[in-house]
């Protein structure tokens, strides 16, 4: 069986792992994952889905780009306040050069004070919060706000995880996914 080559759009530890994990899943151990620092071209702190969409995109097609790959992967966590609450989330894209396909994690509520605090710059990002609120230092290269609001139940990685393996849909199920499945 031929090997499945894959680039993350990043250096952040849980998103490598998170990739990892994903494609094993998918493919088995027939999976070479690389890593490569890209800039995501939005805000260090994403504040919508439309802005975490984009920097998921943007770091999966330079992943792609960077190295001769059947993928390249974009993960992009936020921040995100809707008429209902505030929550925290994340992004996954999939490029295999003709085509982009995303999907997003699960998203998890956070206290309507955070996003005060990040609005009005008083923070500059959400692990900035995370890190003075659990006492971990670079929670985002590990279990995230989502790890440490969970109690460990759940974290980013795994959210990411799941993420990618939905965004996968279009690749591994081709077919449906073409306009012309519904005229037959």
């Amino acid at each position: 069986m031929q090997e499945i080559s894959v680039c993350v759009g990043s250096k952040n530890p849980s998103k490598i792992e998170a990739t990892k994990r994903a494609f094993k899943r998918i493919f088995g151990e027939r999976v070479r994952v690389y890593s490569i620092k890209v800039n995501s071209g939005v805000s260090v702190q994403p504040l919508s889905d439309e802005e975490m969409v984009k920097g998921a995109i943007n770091r999966a097609k330079k992943a792609f780009n960077a190295f001769p790959v059947d993928f390249g992967i974009g993960l992009e966590g936020g921040v995100v306040k809707y008429s209902f609450g505030v929550f925290v989330k994340g992004w996954a894209a999939v490029y295999n050069g003709l085509r982009v396909s995303i999907a997003s994690s699960v998203a998890l509520p956070l206290p309507e004070y955070i996003w005060g605090l990040l609005i009005s710059g008083k923070a500059r990002e959400l692990e900035e919060i995370m890190e003075r609120l659990s006492g971990i230092r670079n929670i985002g290269d590990s279990i995230g706000a989502i790890g440490f609001l969970t109690q460990g139940k759940y974290d980013r990685i795994r959210a990411f995880e799941d993420a990618i393996i939905c965004a996968m849909a279009p690749f591994l199920v081709p077919s449906i996914f073409k306009e012309e499945f519904f005229k037959q």
